[in-house]
């Protein structure tokens, strides 16, 4: 169902647009992020920074006083409790709306000296009970969210049903319409975890069905067969020692190639510690053994970056992107379909019909994540039984990749090249760069690059999280005159992503804003700064994997966290990003505190994003979807399931 169905106002669906929200499904999957309770607490159990609730006499006439950038401030007292409350209502300029003697129904932020600073001021009694509290964006009002939720719950049965009934009974689970209901509008706290405990269930079971039906274990195929000797003699050219840590995955994917079933591995390790490598040794022996290779990589600045690896270690690869001249792209495809070309490194590219290969021997995936299962799909049928090899940054502990990838072989490369430094990592308090702008400064007449991330494209008033656009135009202002200064975000079109990348690798821009897009990026040697702000946004393993940008060149790499948090814990966490350097060890301590949301949670870091659900909190319904998706795809029992796992496999929607 499309949203204009829901005869939304302009403003409203212009909200949703920006907020990515297009279909009923991803509006009703919209979740509160928090409940708040509409007790009316006497005053004198109020405490500075408590939300509350209460009803009161307005006693004075409103003044409006007007603020920067249109913005405005009406204030005037209450009589409740036997108290003159101050109340200050933000952008409602209308007199009229707050007339004298008139009975008000307020909710806000208790400041502390008797004034309020209201959320919600209206003459309609507040809702009783647990009140769902929605992320807001800018322009957008607390009565938003609630009022476009109503509308959508109005067409529920527009949603499919997509638990099978039989699961549905075993579990004791609620009806679809039932646990939509009572996640947006809790009649109290027990039923509100029983939709909670259904729509877990539900995330569970469909990304095990669209994993599983995706699975490439099993898959026959012809051995491959190589002169071990010139494998080795391959990896000798190198004018560096491996590490142990990288022989032994080279050692994994050889084994792997040699037997009769097609390699399903993912070779997992920091920014920077040598899994191309591994890549290339996989690349060579399927060469060897008279195979082709397609290497994919999320940008055409990355796969030219291989391109230039892999022909610096002899091995002769080509280039499949999308802006090569359609002369020099017809002379690739030709190659690859006659098997003159062996080694082919591209884009998206490489996955379109006209691309045929005469024996597809070999599909590695670099950061692997940033690919969707269909994309993989497609490559990968473009030979029989090929073996995939997957790398990536983010490292996952071994039970919950078995979750994400089904029985993955997995190859971790910890030990990093001797020479590489780990990043000089700083925690800074406040969300201002002032206090680190001078060494930056410094940075940049040395002649050395800075990136600048921000957690969100735009700012959010509600949660305060910065957004990359409005720090871009601030920084403008402040240094455009002196250095030239790119934006980075993933609303940006791919053309204009590899135009900034290619003016920042060239040295041309000198300042990168960006959100966490560079995660996946190129090498700039240059690039030895990065500032992150509202660092306490992000998981330890997602800051570690961006730092690691810029520890790529032979100067001390410098990353400065701010942060205005003032939960202690989440301090405690950047604090020990200073001391902490590995990323395995970081993952695991990620863990223990967070939970695994934040260190798989989020499309960003390229990893599935579960809602609601929580590996390390539902082991039990974790294990039970595995169990239950394998035999929904053996039975096949239930249609609207299975629909629902062909979309999301055709849309790539849980893997990309």
């Amino acid at each position: 169902m499309e949203l204009n169905e829901l005869k939304l106002t302009a403003r409203r669906f212009g909200l949703l647009q920006k907020m990515g929200i297009t279909t009923l499904e991803q509006l009703l999957k919209t979740y509160p992020f928090r409940y708040e309770s509409h007790q009316m607490l006497p005053f004198d159990q109020w405490e500075k920074g408590d939300m509350v609730g209460f009803a009161g006499l307005i006693a004075s006439r409103p003044s409006v006083i007007r603020l920067a950038g249109n913005r405005t401030m009406t204030r005037f007292t209450v009589i409740s409790w036997n108290q003159e409350i101050q109340v200050t209502v933000f952008n409602r300029p209308w007199l009229n709306a707050f007339p004298f003697g008139q009975t008000i129904y307020i909710r806000g932020t208790y400041q502390g000296a008797g004034k309020v600073t209201a959320l919600q001021a209206g003459r309609k009694p507040p809702e009783e009970g647990l009140i769902p509290v929605y992320s807001m964006i800018k322009g957008m009002k607390p009565q938003d969210m609630p009022a476009i939720m109503d509308k959508a719950l109005e067409h529920l049965d527009q949603l499919p049903d997509l638990i099978p009934p039989a699961l549905r009974q075993r579990y004791r689970l609620l009806d679809k319409n039932t646990s939509y209901r009572w996640i947006h509008h809790p009649p109290d706290e027990k039923r509100l975890h029983l939709a909670i405990r259904t729509l877990k269930y539900e995330e569970f079971l469909c990304f095990q069905c669209a994993v599983q039906s995706e699975s490439a274990l099993g898959v026959r195929k012809q051995p491959r067969v190589f002169d071990q000797k010139l494998a080795e003699a391959f990896l000798a050219q190198f004018p560096y020692e491996l590490t142990a840590d990288q022989q032994q995955a080279i050692q994994d994917v050889w084994s792997d190639q040699r037997r009769d079933t097609a390699m399903y591995r993912l070779v997992q390790g920091d920014v920077g510690c040598g899994k191309t490598v591994v890549a290339m040794a996989a690349i060579k022996t399927c060469e060897l053994s008279g195979g082709q290779s397609a290497m994919m990589a999320p940008t055409e600045i990355l796969a030219r970056q291989h391109l230039k690896t892999l022909t610096n270690a002899g091995i002769p690869a080509r280039l499949l992107v999308s802006s090569l001249p359609k002369k020099e792209k017809q002379a690739v495809l030709e190659g690859l379909k006659t098997g003159a070309i062996t080694v082919v490194v591209g884009t998206h590219s490489l996955f379109q019909d006209p691309v045929e290969f005469a024996s597809l021997g070999l599909v590695v995936a670099d950061e692997q994540q940033r690919f969707g299962v269909a994309q993989r799909r497609q490559l990968l049928e473009k030979g029989k039984g090929a073996d995939f090899l997957m790398m990536s940054a983010t490292p996952i502990p071994r039970t919950y990749a078995h979750f994400l990838y089904g029985d993955i072989s997995l190859s971790a490369v910890r030990t990093m090249p001797a020479g590489r430094r780990p990043v000089d990592t700083r925690y800074v308090r406040g969300n201002s760069m002032k206090p680190v702008l001078s060494q930056v400064l410094e940075g940049l007449r040395e002649g050395r690059q800075c990136y600048v991330v921000a957690p969100a494209i735009d700012e959010n008033l509600e949660l305060d999280i910065k957004g990359v656009t409005s720090l871009y135009e601030g920084m403008v202002q402040v240094l455009g005159k002196d250095w030239e200064i790119g934006l980075l975000h993933g609303r940006m079109t791919a053309a204009q992503k590899e135009d900034v990348m290619t003016r920042f690798k060239e040295g041309t821009i000198r300042i990168l804003v960006s959100t966490t897009v560079i995660e996946v990026g190129i090498d700039v040697a240059d690039a030895t700064m990065m500032v992150i702000y509202d660092a306490h946004r992000f998981g330890l393993s997602t800051i570690h994997q961006l730092r690691g940008r810029c520890a790529r060149g032979p100067v001390q790499g410098r990353c400065w966290l701010l942060s205005n948090t003032r939960d202690t814990s989440a301090i405690e966490r950047l604090q020990k990003l200073e001391e902490l350097k590995d990323g395995f060890a970081i993952s695991e301590y990620d863990l223990q505190l967070r939970g695994p949301g934040d260190l798989l949670g989020t499309r960003q870091s390229g990893l599935p994003a579960f809602v609601l659900g929580d590996f390390e909190k539902d082991p039990a319904i974790m294990e039970a979807a595995v169990q239950d998706a394998a035999a929904e795809l053996a039975t096949r029992s239930w249609p609207p399931l299975m629909e629902y796992v062909r979309q999301a496999r055709d849309s790539a929607r849980y893997m990309d």
